[in-house]
């Protein structure tokens, strides 16, 4: 009989374990919005990772020049569109292409720099959206997240299927719906 009652003792302190630890676990659990789901926030994509070519065979120089004409153009209009700034970081490598194949050290500087430069601005501003983001789930506030969302999928337009992007283009409609019922 000591058997049995040595048994149920042991079930007894398990069982007690048990609770401890899906109580502690509860209470250690980040709060997690209804929105926010699986959240892969940290395995975000890098935006600038293709290596660009020059788009013309033929006159290097001439398409280098054209080429970093147009990096300018979607340069200015990066404030409109995110996607600008995207398109202008690849013409400048685009454009340092055309110039390597030439061998024009002047236009590959020139290309170079403004190309790196526009790149982190346009990674700043990608950091600082994906943190906003963050803040905007964990405080509700819907309106700004739905921003944020919008913002980050322009960013991320050229990239195609990575999981951060399918978890922004999940969770638009819940946070559209939640903007549009707060008052």
């Amino acid at each position: 009989m000591t058997s049995r009652v040595g048994n149920g003792g042991r079930g007894a302190v398990a069982l007690l374990i048990l609770l401890a630890l899906v109580v502690f676990g509860g209470g250690c659990r980040a709060r997690e919005t209804p929105v926010a789901g699986r959240r892969p926030f940290d395995a975000y994509p890098e935006l600038f990772v293709e290596e660009a070519s020059c788009p013309v065979e033929g006159n290097g120089f001439a398409s280098g020049r054209r080429t970093e004409e147009l990096a300018r153009l979607r340069t200015d209009r990066y404030v409109y569109d995110p996607r600008d700034g995207i398109r202008a970081v690849q013409r400048y490598q685009e454009a340092e292409s055309c110039y390597r194949a030439t061998g024009d050290e002047v236009g590959i500087r020139r290309t170079r720099r403004a190309g790196a430069a526009l790149a982190a601005r346009v990674n700043t501003d990608y950091a600082a959206a994906r943190l906003n983001l963050l803040n905007a789930l964990e405080r509700e506030r819907w309106s700004v997240a739905l921003t944020e969302i919008r913002r980050l999928l322009l960013l991320t337009n050229h990239i195609g299927r990575h999981e951060y992007v399918e978890w922004l283009s999940e969770i638009i409609g819940r946070v559209t719906a939640r903007a549009h019922a707060t008052p």
